[in-house]
């Protein structure tokens, strides 16, 4: 059996496609890297999703923008924050970046690392993480590339039953970081990838007892997705999760690559996908975004649904 070797991906809920769009291209500075649709409802909403230059895998973060949806709020049973990586040095920039754009933000110090925390224009939390990446960051959009987002950091999940997620996450064979006689950051326990690090690797587990219960709509989080590597290592790993009681799903092709989910037993949905084919499979990495893009077995009028979509600008 392989490794799960980190995040692959998250996803969240957003209620304006341009508003999105904007934020975490002009402001963020991510690359758009793919337009198309939830394949389940293609005729209504948009699927974006963002990352660096070819979109690689624990790079990404996608959205649904849907602009009937209620507004959600975080709370215990889901994940609380996305965590994005910027280089150690870079912090300075990004709090006068956040000022220059009226993003409000925090800056927190926790398992030494420096977190600036912010919403996107939904109230979805999200956190830059100075740490280490393989991922490079993208070097022709609006931030410079010494100071850009290099990838996926980690996910906080807000657990109604930490125990249950401390044991989804060891059934992925993911270490715990501080245990009893080491430092903890107060009400976290944080998770990390097996293997070398190459970013995208950590999991924090929170444990406020006394929190709100989440609900979900705009404004939050859908699911975190692990990167399970080939199809056969994702069934393996399907079967190990059965035999732990964490029932998972069947088999979902998402084009650019196939999922399936459980709910692990603190509430958050866990995805683990395969590493590819990969956002490029219909689209050259020049092209990446520019068009709205459906796969073929879903078996539609691409331009028909492309009319029913809200207008976008992409400048």
């Amino acid at each position: 059996m392989g490794q799960i070797n980190g995040l692959h991906h998250v996803t969240a809920f957003a209620s304006d496609a341009q508003e999105n769009l904007d934020f975490f291209r002009k402001v963020l500075g991510l690359r758009f890297v793919k337009r198309t649709v939830r394949f389940d409802i293609p005729e209504e909403i948009y699927h974006f999703y963002y990352g660096d230059e070819v979109g690689t895998a624990g790079s990404i973060v996608t959205f649904f923008p849907i602009t009937d949806m209620p507004e959600g709020s975080v709370g215990k049973g889901q994940l609380s924050a996305a965590g994005l990586v910027i280089p150690e040095g870079s912090v300075e920039y990004w709090t006068d970046r956040f000022e220059e754009h009226a993003v409000e933000h925090t800056v927190e110090q926790r398992f030494d690392e420096t977190a600036i925390g912010f919403t996107d224009p939904d109230g979805t939390p999200f956190e830059l993480v100075t740490g280490e990446s393989d991922i490079e960051a993208w070097g022709d959009g609006p931030v410079p590339e010494e100071h850009g987002i290099r990838g996926l950091h980690s996910v906080t999940v807000h657990s109604n039953d930490p125990a249950g997620s401390f044991r989804a996450l060891e059934t992925m064979d993911w270490d715990r970081v501080g245990r009893h006689d080491e430092p903890q950051a107060g009400d976290r326990v944080r998770f990390q990838a097996p293997g070398e690090g190459r970013g995208a690797e950590f999991v924090d587990v929170l444990i406020r007892p006394n929190a709100p219960q989440g609900v979900m709509g705009t404004g939050t989080f859908l699911h975190v997705a692990f990167d399970a590597g080939e199809k056969w290592e994702q069934k393996e790993w399907s079967e190990r999760f059965r035999d732990a009681d964490l029932i998972t799903t069947s088999r979902k092709d998402r084009d650019y690559f196939w999922s399936m989910y459980f709910t692990e037993p603190g509430g958050s949905i866990f995805e683990f996908a395969t590493t590819g084919p990969g956002v490029t499979l219909d689209e050259d990495v020049s092209e990446l975004g520019d068009t709205l893009r459906v796969p073929d077995w879903l078996d539609v009028d691409i331009e028909y649904i492309d009319e029913q979509l809200p207008d976008i600008t992409v400048d």
